[in-house]
């Protein structure tokens, strides 16, 4: 069976990674990708706080096993 599932769509950098705009081009994709996650979530029947509060804490467990991964290396 096909998933019916909408997608997010997430464009790729337009610019190199030492270009400075690169950093306003990373937080206005990655942003509107968010928005549409969030209302998604929303949509789907979740509360706005109980979505807020669990993506802080995904985001926080991402950060912090990042962290460990690049002090391992």
């Amino acid at each position: 069976m096909e998933s019916t599932r909408p997608t997010i769509q997430i464009s790729k950098p337009q610019h190199a990674t030492d270009n400075p705009y690169r950093t306003v081009e990373r937080e206005e994709v990655l942003a509107a990708a968010f928005r549409d996650f969030v209302q998604r979530a929303i949509a789907a029947g979740w509360h706005e706080p109980e979505v807020a509060l669990t993506l802080a804490d995904i985001a926080d467990d991402y950060v912090m096993a990042l962290a460990r991964r690049i002090s391992a290396n």
